[in-house]
């Protein structure tokens, strides 16, 4: 693994893993209730590390040019609408399909994920900076996609971890196996979208259309249904891989 990776690695999970720790740590002596405005900022300044990471690694190891194209991606909406369907499309897919089996169920009015997407870009859309943004691009110059996928789902679930120590948090009542396989379905979805748009700012609306998503079709969190998710978002990297691979075939020839 490239020096880059083990540099952002390593002052993304540090600095996460601090924040993060010292939240559970206060939640668990009671000295700080989950909920008010200390712990939520705790906690989004943890979510936001790989964001803010990348870029302050990116500025300081990269050229002048480099780093005004990669904030560039990062914040531009330019993309033709029909990306901007797909990817929300595919987010509302995601999370609708666990109800046709048991794994989640509808407790909230659609409007509410139009309402929560500016928090949910905050909270969980901003991530893609430092794994779609870099990551998943960076590891790909020595895996395939699907190798490299698997490497960034495993390390973006394995950095979720301290949120399950947080007393109060959602993730201390969801199963760890099903937010895994669900964090790998995810990677390879948002594997897709990246190598279709090489857009990093539609990466970081599928994702905030997930979190606000998840708060309309609640889910179930067992492990059945993600794996039935992580099979969806297979077949679906498959038939894509099938098509991107055919089609660069074509203009071989």
């Amino acid at each position: 693994m490239g020096i880059e990776i083990r540099r952002f690695l390593f002052y993304t999970f540090a600095t996460s893993w601090i924040i993060w720790g010292s939240l559970a740590l206060f939640t668990q002596l009671n000295l700080l209730k989950f909920g008010n405005a200390i712990s939520l900022l705790l906690f989004i300044l943890g979510g936001i590390t790989p964001a803010i990471c990348e870029i302050w690694l990116k500025k300081k190891y990269s050229t002048k040019e480099e780093f005004k194209s990669f904030i560039h991606n990062v914040k531009n909406p330019k993309h033709p609408v029909s990306w901007y369907i797909f990817a929300i499309g595919l987010a509302f897919v995601a999370c609708f399909l666990p109800t046709l089996w048991g794994g989640a169920t509808m407790e909230n009015p659609m409007y509410l994920a139009l309402l929560e997407l500016p928090i949910m870009i905050i909270g969980g859309g901003l991530e893609e900076i430092g794994w779609r943004g870099f990551l998943q691009p960076t590891l790909q110059k020595r895996w395939s996609p699907f190798t490299s996928t698997m490497i960034v789902g495993v390390i973006w679930t394995v950095w979720h971890l301290p949120l399950w120590f947080i007393i109060g948090s959602n993730q201390m009542n969801m199963n760890f196996l099903w937010f895994s396989l669900t964090a790998l379905a995810l990677s390879f979805l948002l594997t897709i979208i990246y190598l279709s748009t090489k857009s990093i700012f539609l990466c970081i609306i599928f994702h905030a259309f997930i979190n606000a998503f998840w708060d309309v079709f609640v889910p179930a969190t067992n492990v059945t249904s993600g794996l039935f998710t992580f099979l969806f978002a297979l077949l679906l990297f498959t038939m894509f891989e099938v098509y991107r691979k055919s089609n660069f075939q074509k203009r071989m020839v």
